[in-house]
């Protein structure tokens, strides 16, 4: 089994997010379970702080992630019995929609996601930001 598009979701903020099964078998009748959200924040200028280097964090970001900001989040599971992956993936997107929707959902949520990236980034290669 290949990956599926299970649902998409609007949240009130904008976001989609695409839940995906990328579950597939390990062995015999043993399955890895495998959820994951994805979300793809399009980059804007007003996600970025107001400063004079405003234009070269878009810039920067837009040569090493592009126009979209992605996100992911994934859950698995290994060895699970065939008769009870279908289970284990309902508690899986219970626990996306308890846990991690709400958090997805912030209104602030796009912005700081750009944020972080920006510190991922300058942690990574600060030569970037000189």
């Amino acid at each position: 089994m290949g990956e599926k598009l299970v649902d998409t979701i609007t949240l009130d903020n904008g976001i989609k997010v695409e839940i995906w099964d990328l579950s597939r078998v390990l062995a015999g009748d043993r399955w890895l379970v495998s959820l994951e959200a994805r979300v793809d924040v399009p980059l804007r200028p007003e996600m970025l702080p107001s400063s004079p280097e405003r234009e070269k964090l878009l810039r920067i970001l837009r040569d090493h992630v592009g126009e979209k900001i992605p996100y992911r989040y994934k859950q698995e599971r290994h060895f699970v019995d065939q008769r009870q992956k279908d289970e284990v993936f309902r508690q899986f997107r219970e626990l996306l929609a308890t846990n991690v929707i709400p958090y997805l959902s912030h209104k602030d949520f796009a912005r700081r996601l750009v944020l972080s990236k920006i510190r991922e980034l300058r942690s990574k290669d600060p030569r970037l930001f000189y």
